[in-house]
């Protein structure tokens, strides 16, 4: 009995080293799960800045078109404002031209009717003809002025009258054009304000998106450093479990070593996946924010 109770106290030892190092192989395989789903968060998250970049792209695209075509239709607004004011300049001065000949032309005509009349009343006179006769000429001659006078009073005062009406419509034609031309524009310049209103807006909330993503990478950096320490501790309790384990082979003969191994390498594979997820999405997003500023 004496010789037989040493032999029988090592196996619960063995059983007990054997279960911490299958529950060590479990948080292995947990923490590398959550290595994983980080990773995968941390691919999202890259989509999803890659997508605000192209959304900022296709605003300032947006942005400089829209301001391309509101200086175009300036532009053409002024230019056909010049157009109409030149056509109605060029119009008043033809009018204003044929009018003038007009009245050279019967000014001319009414001349040669007066200078002959005038001839003909000399005539009459140089032949001697009475007082009687010379008085009603004069005053014939004289009804006749007054009758020419009143009547080119009046021509003179009706071309005035439509001067002045179709000065006034082309003041007025002129104004309206101008109130317009102000009117678009000031419709250009609340477009435009509305449009870097929104773009100023998609910035900054942008950039409130960029801070946001930092913060969660620098946490999640916090967490994988967390996950590097408690790998870390978990190696050095497997090695210490290992070393015991040796112990105990070397003293009990078992010849089980397959496990030390590939523990070590799960640790150190975990551990490097952890530092190049890291620094990679590191830089990537300290890229992503200089570019954004």
């Amino acid at each position: 009995m004496a010789a037989t109770t040493p032999t029988s106290a090592p196996p619960p030892k063995k059983s007990r080293g054997k279960q911490e190092i299958e529950t060590l192989q479990a948080a292995n395989e947990e923490l590398r799960s959550r290595l994983s789903d980080l990773q995968n968060e941390l691919q999202q998250e890259r989509g999803k800045v890659g997508k605000l970049r192209e959304r900022l792209q296709e605003l300032r695209a947006q942005r400089e078109t829209e301001q391309h075509k509101h200086s175009v239709a300036l532009t053409e607004l002024r230019v056909k404002l010049h157009e109409e004011k030149q056509r109605e300049v060029a119009a008043t001065r033809e009018s204003l031209s044929r009018q003038h000949e007009t009245e050279l032309a019967r000014a001319a005509r009414l001349r040669e009717t007066e200078l002959s009349r005038l001839q003909a009343l000399v005539c009459i006179l140089r032949d001697g003809a009475s007082s009687e006769l010379r008085n009603a000429l004069k005053e014939e001659a004289r009804e006749e002025a007054r009758r020419s006078y009143e009547a080119e009073k009046l021509r003179l005062t009706q071309e005035l009258q439509e001067a002045k009406t179709l000065r006034r419509q082309a003041e007025e034609a002129l104004s309206n054009a101008v109130q317009a031309d102000r009117a678009k524009a000031a419709d250009l310049r609340v477009a435009h304000q509305a449009h870097q209103e929104e773009i100023h807006r998609i910035k900054r909330e942008s950039e409130r998106e960029i801070r946001r993503l930092m913060d969660e990478l620098k946490s999640r950096d916090r967490v994988v450093q967390s996950l590097e320490k408690e790998l870390g501790v978990q190696a050095g309790q497997t090695q210490r479990l290992l070393l015991q384990k040796e112990e105990s082979e070397r003293h009990y003969g078992s010849p089980k070593r397959e496990v030390a191994p590939f523990l070590g390498e799960n640790t150190d594979s975990v551990n490097n996946q952890v530092c190049s997820v890291l620094r990679s999405e590191t830089s990537d997003k300290k890229l992503l924010y200089h570019q954004d500023h």
